[in-house]
């Protein structure tokens, strides 16, 4: 009865979202596990089956650091921006095109899910341009400085007809987070920023993002303090009072950004709970933090 209830409760989600875009973007700590990339691969593959049409985002930090520790090159990071150098970038190339890409189309493969592998050098989806030296204050010193990223780049304009493409004929595009400028010039972009301008451009109904944090949380060190839902103006008021902070930073502002540009809802949570995507989209209460424009009575009733 229990299992029947719960797809009582899933099916006005199925019927709303049929043929909507849902753009989700991974963590590259997700890929470092084969069950857990495994697990959220089947949610995915879920997701696909009752009509919903995906575009995945995926990162991988953690893995080019360890590769870049492996081979002896110097990776360095100033307040937890990575510097890209010539040697690094190749290194990218590699991780995240190569490795996490196949690993992900691996996993969507074994449940049934037809996946294609890009980047943003593809179908030129992102034009990007390199990043200029940005004055920064190093946290290692406190010296304020001028640091040059070299080969990141800001995005300047996407393009996703291939995607639009790759959708009507029900594949599954899966992004690496790369780009490149008008001269073909390969650059590394934040995973985040490519997720919030591709659901932007679409647009996309809903932008997960999904890593290892379990959402917004009124106390950092309780996971069970997390914030159900939160509308854009609450969230920037959290930023400016400092209540929330460090890596959540960058998350919350990509989520405004994208509900600004026309994205309805934007969940923030983490792939380390199994079922976590699927709970989110199908349940009243969720497994995350979901972000609004505005406030909307109806969300006390039926969160979705």
């Amino acid at each position: 009865m229990e299992n029947i209830e719960i797809l009582k409760q899933a099916l006005p989600y199925i019927k709303r979202y049929r043929d909507k875009i849902f753009v989700i973007k991974l963590g590259g700590e997700l890929a470092q596990k084969k069950d857990i990339l495994d697990g959220i691969a089947e949610d995915i593959s879920l997701l696909y089956q009752v009509g919903i049409r995906l575009v995945i985002i995926h990162g991988g930090g953690p893995q080019l650091s360890d590769l870049a520790k492996r081979l002896g090159v110097e990776s360095p990071k100033i307040a937890g921006r990575r510097i890209t150098d010539d040697d690094t970038l190749e290194l990218a190339k590699m991780v995240f095109a190569g490795k996490i890409s196949t690993d992900l189309l691996a996993a969507l493969r074994r449940h049934g899910t037809p996946g294609v592998g890009l980047s943003g050098v593809d179908g030129d989806l992102i034009i990007a341009r390199r990043r200029p030296p940005r004055r920064l204050i190093d946290p290692d010193t406190g010296e304020e400085r001028d640091v040059d990223f070299q080969n990141v780049g800001d995005i300047e304009s996407v393009a996703p007809r291939v995607l639009r493409v790759l959708l009507e004929e029900r594949f599954v595009p899966v992004v690496a987070s790369l780009g490149a400028d008008a001269e073909g010039k390969v650059l590394n972009i934040n995973a985040d920023t490519i997720a919030c301008e591709v659901a932007s451009a679409l647009p996309a109904e809903k932008l997960f993002l999904v890593s290892n944090v379990a959402g917004v949380l009124k106390n950092v060190d309780d996971p069970s303090s997390r914030i159900s839902w939160l509308t854009v103006e609450e969230g920037e008021r959290m930023l400016e009072s400092g209540a929330v902070g460090g890596g959540m930073t960058p998350k919350l502002a990509s989520a405004f950004r994208a509900i600004r540009a026309g994205v309805r809802r934007v969940h923030i949570l983490s792939g380390l709970v199994p079922g976590s995507i699927l709970r989110e989209v199908f349940t009243v209460q969720g497994d995350g933090t979901m972000i609004l424009p505005e406030k909307d009575e109806a969300v006390y009733l039926e969160r979705g």
